[in-house]
């Protein structure tokens, strides 16, 4: 009788003790987890938060291609094919914007990509009527340019005030991230300690 008491109470503490080492393992994992979520959800939010940004280099490559046009274009093949890679640019800049507003619930960033889009879509008017004009003047530049100049200047500056909004969404939501993943660690290192104490004070055979 007193051996089976004892084996009895040996598969107790058996059992015990596979118990605490599974829910420690748990607790290590959750704190494991919260860490690498939080490395994945931060890297999202700056691919997120990143599209301003890349949309200005976009846009700085468009005005790149209309500088081509004007320099490059000295007849009326080379004058095609530098505004074909210019409307190619200003597409893919249009597209990014719009794919942009699509995927972003900020306002007051929305309010300013739509301004963007508008204004940028206006401006391509002004452009193909400043490509005519470099034609007209056998392809001397001067004049061409000066018809648009300066019309890129307010889209920049609508995407230099995006991109610091869009920095600013970022930095809150990485904020919210970092204090939700900071409590689950929390709690589960709480949870460690109880199971350590447990641990230490549970009465030994």
């Amino acid at each position: 009788m007193k051996e089976r008491r004892k084996n009895a109470f040996l598969s107790i503490e058996t059992l015990e003790r596979v118990g605490l080492t599974v829910a420690f393992g748990f607790f290590l994992y959750l704190i494991w987890d919260s860490s690498a979520q939080l490395e994945t959800q931060l890297k999202a939010n700056t691919d997120q938060f990143a599209v301003v940004h890349d949309l200005q280099i976009e846009y700085k490559g468009e005005v790149q291609n209309w500088k081509n046009v004007l320099l490059r274009s000295n007849s009326q093949s080379s004058l095609a094919q530098s505004w074909t890679a210019f409307e190619t640019q200003h597409k893919k800049v249009a597209d990014a914007a719009k794919q942009g507003i699509l995927q972003n619930d900020v306002r007051a960033i929305n309010v300013k990509l739509q301004a963007f889009v508008e204004a940028h879509a206006e401006n391509l008017a002004l452009y193909k009527k400043s490509s005519e004009v470099l034609a007209q003047q056998n392809f001397n530049p001067h004049q061409a340019d000066a018809s648009v100049k300066g019309i890129d200047q307010p889209l920049l500056k609508i995407l230099e005030e995006a991109d610091a909004e869009m920095d600013d969404e970022k930095m809150r939501a990485n904020g919210r991230l970092i204090a939700k993943s900071n409590n689950r660690i929390e709690q589960s290192l709480v949870a460690l300690l109880l199971l350590m104490l447990i641990a230490i004070w549970r009465p030994r055979s």
